[in-house]
């Protein structure tokens, strides 16, 4: 023979499938998968507070699993990930149960009922049993001394997480903060299915999610029933024969919504944040608020932009999709689309801005201030001088520590432009001079920030600030920008 058996160390790899990175949302969200595709309508998640015996659990009542399929479920790797999946099937790898539970508790016990079943069938893996004996022991009993939720339909399955060390460390009970960190945990829980099962809780056969006895209500990223919301049509794309559907929407400026409003769409991360792509697989959202590495910033002139983006389980290699089901990347073929479909959303995203930012400057009324001054000497010469009361120039006049040493330099520049060289380079390219800072947005708003805290420590008001801003050269070429600016102030 010129081969031999290399078994892994059961215990080496169970505490390596606990390192996939999964944080307790993602971890509760991919058990959530297993109940949806079990077919289930109603799913209830406890998280129950107990120190170092606190623990979780996600109670379903869809089809259940009879003892061979609940024994394969439990086993690592129980689904090969290149096999065909049905296209409401939202597993991938056949480690979703193990690993997720595996993240944040070292025991993990699964109880399931199948209809017409007179009998429940139970397993267990306890990590440090498998430590103790090296064997993939699973056990065919309950936890002791826990008391297991019961089902109580003609069937379902409810999986529980004890001894979670990852989920709660080794505090106790009565320690104050960690019960904070705790119920701040089931907080993040309760806004994360709310987003990534948004879909599946609504309309015909929807599912009921609650968190300890709470109701979830979906959380829509895009603000599709107001109707200040912008739908900028569908674009229908295919990679490898497969639809890929593409929606971008541009939400309504805050003027527009009222103070709940402005609260629901700002999302779990809020509004800045939550800009970008939202990837859905098979209706489950992967990933949201994410420009997938395709050369975008989230900047604050464009955080109105969401753009979903769906396809099926058959394309999951060419997203990339995790374990975790949490994050994907942009398939090659379709970057280029992507890019196009971004740049156009977010340029009508800015729009809203600049057209606020233009509505607010005709209010204000505000004389144009130019940075520069031309002035004609007596014999006819021309010299450039720069402008002493544009709001940059006296910001920088006032905060510096030397008055006196940074008019000189300013003096300096004044003196040695190279008028002869600017007006010949003009001159040659007369049709193709860049605005000023060009897409240095980052830059501008460094500057405006610079502008804006001088002023108002001199004394007038941040509206009135921005108002002698931006009616100054070169922010009144970009509205959207100061009125941004103005949003995340009065924010």
């Amino acid at each position: 023979m010129d081969w031999e058996i290399a078994e892994p160390s059961p215990d080496a790899l169970v505490e390596s499938l606990r390192a996939f990175g999964y944080s307790p949302e993602a971890a509760v969200a991919d058990l959530i998968d297993n109940s949806i595709s079990a077919g289930a309508r109603e799913i209830d998640v406890h998280f129950h507070w107990n120190g170092t015996a606190s623990a979780v659990a996600i109670r379903d009542d869809g089809r259940g699993m009879d003892e061979r399929t609940l024994f394969n479920a439990m086993r690592a790797g129980s689904t090969n990930p290149l096999e065909e999946r049905a296209e409401a099937d939202l597993g991938r790898f056949g480690l979703g149960l193990k690993t997720a539970s595996f993240s944040q508790a070292r025991e993990l016990t699964v109880q399931s009922r199948t209809r017409g079943c007179k009998t429940t069938a139970v397993r267990r893996w306890d990590l440090d049993l498998i430590a103790k004996t090296s064997e993939w022991r699973l056990l065919l009993t309950e936890p002791p001394e826990v008391s297991v939720p019961q089902l109580t339909g003609p069937s379902g399955t409810v999986v529980l997480w004890t001894k979670c060390d990852r989920l709660v460390g080794d505090a106790d009970r009565h320690e104050s903060k960690a019960h904070a960190r705790f119920n701040a945990t089931i907080d993040r829980v309760a806004n994360h299915l709310s987003a990534v099962f948004h879909r599946f809780m609504i309309g015909r056969g929807k599912v009921a999610i609650a968190v300890n006895g709470v109701k979830l209500h979906p959380w829509d990223p895009f603000m599709e029933d107001n109707d200040a919301t912008q739908h900028l049509g569908v674009e229908r794309l295919t990679l490898r024969d497969y639809p890929v559907k593409i929606t971008p929407f541009v939400l309504p400026h805050r003027s527009k919504l009222t103070a709940a409003e402005q609260a629901v769409g700002a999302g779990a991360a809020g509004w800045n944040q939550q800009q970008g792509f939202y990837i859905y697989r098979s209706n489950r959202l992967l990933l949201q608020g994410d420009w997938l590495s395709l050369g975008f910033s989230k900047d604050e002139h464009t955080k109105l932009a969401r753009i979903a983006v769906e396809f099926p389980a058959s394309l999951d290699h060419d997203w990339q999709v995790d374990v975790k089901k949490s994050s994907a990347r942009a398939p090659g073929p379709l970057q280029q689309d992507l890019k196009r479909i971004a740049t156009a959303t977010r340029r009508q995203a800015e729009e809203v801005y600049r057209h606020r930012g233009k509505i607010i400057a005709r209010k204000a009324s505000k004389d144009f201030v130019m940075a520069w001054h031309q002035i004609k000497t007596r014999d006819g010469e021309v010299k450039y001088k720069i402008n002493r009361k544009h709001p940059v120039i006296e910001t920088l006049l006032q905060s510096s520590g030397d008055r006196q040493e940074t008019e000189r330099g300013l003096r300096f520049i004044e003196e040695t432009i190279p008028t002869t060289l600017v007006g010949v380079a003009i001159a040659d390219a007369l049709d193709q001079q860049p605005a000023p800072f060009g897409q240095s947005r980052s830059e501008l708003n460094n500057i405006l920030r610079f502008a804006f805290d001088g002023l108002v420590q001199t004394g007038l008001k941040p509206g009135e600030a921005l108002d002698r801003i931006g009616a100054a050269e070169p922010f009144i070429q970009y509205p959207e920008v100061v009125q941004a600016f103005r949003d995340a102030a009065d924010g």
